[in-house]
């Protein structure tokens, strides 16, 4: 007996109904896998935008430190004379180039700013200078930024030698990091 005939028009039929495309079962769990691997992309360059701003800001910190303290201490090695009073050091050395227009003394007064730059960075440590006199307000100039409110400050120790306290800013909710620096007036410890 022969088997029966299978029209080969109902084959193909058949076998392109089941090639027509994806199912809607299919297609949501395609996006699904998607929407998951764009939020695993999307949350990995969130972290690596914040770890990027959060070096600047520490590289920013340190530059500040870094140049705030080795200016004080230069000055500070080589005064004739220092003081520190109501949030200003006064620091008075021989001309050495410092002032192309003085022949006498120069006289530098470091303070911190009257108010914030703004909220990122803090409150800036200011200098002016003049020739034989303290100079006015029109001569400050802010030197770097990232100091705390009241960040900055300077206690004499027997023997020539001076704390330099900073507080710098550490991060947003207010956090401060404390550096204390001693500074040698060369004049004083010979004393």
């Amino acid at each position: 007996m022969r088997a029966p005939l299978i029209s080969s028009s109902s084959t193909h039929r058949h076998g392109a109904a089941q090639q027509a495309g994806f199912t809607l079962i299919e297609l949501m769990v395609a996006l699904v896998i998607g929407l998951i691997i764009i939020l695993g992309a999307g949350q990995l360059f969130l972290m690596g935008f914040q770890t990027f701003r959060q070096i600047e800001l520490l590289g920013n910190k340190q530059a500040a430190l870094t140049f705030a303290t080795e200016t004080l201490i230069r000055d500070i090695r080589r005064a004739s004379d220092i003081g520190y009073e109501n949030g200003e050091l006064t620091v008075e050395f021989p001309n050495n180039n410092d002032m192309a227009s003085c022949t006498g003394t120069v006289v530098r007064v470091y303070r911190l700013s009257n108010s914030a730059v703004n909220a990122n960075e803090g409150w800036s440590l200011n200098m002016g200078q003049d020739c034989n006199t303290a100079p006015t307000a029109a001569l400050f100039e802010p030197l770097v930024t990232s100091f705390a409110a009241n960040g900055f400050s300077v206690t004499p120790v027997p023997n020539g030698v001076w704390d330099i306290d900073f507080r710098l800013m550490a991060g947003r909710q207010g956090e401060t990091d404390a550096f204390t620096f001693r500074a040698v007036n060369r004049n004083q410890a010979i004393e």
